[in-house]
């Protein structure tokens, strides 16, 4: 005799209440296991790789499923697939730029400005003006800024005043050069578009730049002794001897800047930049077409005889970009559990209970940024608070463009001036020059720039200055404008 025996069917576990404590372990957990694990020397790609399996782990444990946690991470992906699409792109341009003469010609006319006269503001420009072109702080800190630092002593300024001017200048390039990776990343963590994450920084870079020209500038103004040009014109030299330069080579930036201005989507705009920078190459500077390929994929490579030189010029391509990919896509797996799971969305709730003011939740993403940055290095610092406050900034009609500006004015800025941090020892180290570093207690107190972006980020936020609305159309309007005053009466 048999018999139908009806099993019952499995229930199926219910999904834990997400709690403010559940919600502060969820946020915290990755946090500290990613800061933990760059302190003791993990590359930030596998920090926030470790960050990711606790974040998968607490899924888990509030009774997710797979398949769910799955697809929310592919959808944390799909949100950063363009950006990463563009970050690969600008590695290409930077590569086949790099090739056709044109960031080597900016580089050389840039070198003709150094005047004896205003040597520390030089000291401030030059390498503002190579880490825009190059897209790289550490690469004019440890070229023109090591020329720059052994002239110095001969013209009777401390080199700790001259460093402090340069880093001060690499920074500005790091934070407002199209080809940065702090620059890429912060935009596309706040899903802004490149170019306007770039003007709503003029808000604050400005002035702070003002300023610090105006401090240089009264600094060096007792400088004395001759002046040794033997360095420059090495490097000058060098680049002339490797390139074809001329004015003609400035075209292909000529041609980028103006379909962004006529705005052109960024992917089309950097693969005409591309193309047409491939066939400049092959025109003005002989390099074939397949060699070309192979700057765009590996970055471009030259042998000078001119060690600076090379420095500076050998860099860019496709795979270049990789590793800042690699913090994206991990990062976009994280930020899709984070919305998944709901830890941010109770966070934000709860915190837009106490930060309700425009300017009190700029000045929560700060701290924030701050504290990651003092701890986890500039990528964290803007990486993290992007996700956590870019929903609330739309609910409360703050533009993102805002947000990456404040991002950048502390996770960019403040990694030059953390003392602790093996970069910052090691500019000491390149500019010091005789095998003698220079102490980071005495440069880091005359690396203006560093210091003033996030103070004037913080005061502006509050008072409103260049605290654009969500909709608003992202221009910068130095004097304000009314609806810059209409948002701060609201607030």
């Amino acid at each position: 005799m048999s018999e139908n025996v009806n099993k019952p069917e499995k229930k199926e576990r219910p999904l834990k209440e997400m709690t403010t404590g559940l919600a502060l372990l969820g946020f915290l957990a990755p946090i500290c296991v990613l800061i933990v694990l760059i302190i003791v020397g993990a590359d930030v790609t596998i920090a926030a790789l470790g960050a990711l399996f606790v974040m998968i782990a607490f899924c888990i444990f509030m009774g997710y499923k797979w398949n769910d946690i799955d697809d929310a991470m592919a959808d944390g992906v799909k949100q950063v697939a363009t950006a990463m699409m563009i970050m690969l792109l600008v590695g290409c341009l930077s590569a086949v730029w790099m090739s056709s003469g044109t960031i080597p010609s900016l580089l050389y006319y840039g070198m003709k400005i150094i005047t004896p006269k205003l040597f520390l503001p030089i000291c401030f420009i030059l390498p503002a003006f190579m880490a825009v072109c190059a897209g790289t702080s550490f690469g004019a800190i440890s070229t023109i800024g090591v020329v720059l630092c052994g002239m110095a002593p001969g013209l009777g300024i401390p080199l700790p005043w001259a460093a402090g001017a340069i880093i001060s200048g690499a920074f500005f390039g790091d934070k407002m050069s199209p080809l940065s990776d702090t620059t890429l990343l912060a935009s596309a963590s706040c899903d802004v578009p490149l170019f306007d994450h770039i003007k709503s920084m003029w808000y604050t870079t400005i002035p702070g730049t003002i300023i610090c020209l105006i401090v240089y500038a009264i600094l060096g103004a007792r400088a004395s002794g001759n002046f040794d040009m033997a360095a420059a014109e090495e490097l000058s030299n060098g680049l002339a001897n490797t390139f074809n330069i001329s004015i003609l080579h400035f075209i292909p930036v000529i041609l980028v800047l103006v379909l962004s201005i006529i705005r052109v989507p960024a992917m089309i705009t950097f693969g005409v930049g591309i193309g047409f920078s491939v066939i400049w190459s092959m025109i003005f500077q002989g390099h074939g077409f397949v060699e070309n390929l192979g700057y765009i994929l590996n970055g471009f490579s030259t042998e000078s005889g001119v060690a600076a030189v090379d420095k500076l010029v050998n860099r860019g391509g496709f795979s270049s970009m990789l590793s800042l990919v690699g913090i994206l896509i991990v990062l976009g797996l994280l930020s899709g559990l984070f919305t998944k799971s709901g830890v941010l969305v109770t966070l934000v709730n709860k915190l837009s209970k106490k930060l309700n003011t425009p300017g009190s939740i700029l000045c929560g993403t700060w701290i924030s940024s701050l504290l990651i940055c003092l701890i986890g290095g500039q990528y964290p610092a803007i990486a993290i608070p992007a996700v956590a406050f870019k929903e609330i900034c739309d609910e409360k009609n703050i533009n993102r463009a805002v947000l990456s500006r404040t991002l950048e004015d502390v996770g960019t800025m403040v990694a030059a001036i953390v003392p602790w941090s093996a970069w910052v020892i090691g500019y000491g180290v390149v500019l010091g020059g005789s095998g003698t570093p220079i102490s980071v207690t005495e440069f880091i107190p005359f690396t203006f720039l560093p210091m003033l972006c996030p103070i004037l980020s913080l005061i502006f936020n509050f008072i409103g200055y260049g605290r654009l609305k969500k909709d608003e159309p992202v221009k910068y309007r130095p004097f304000g404008s009314r609806k810059a005053k209409k948002a701060s009466e609201e607030a």
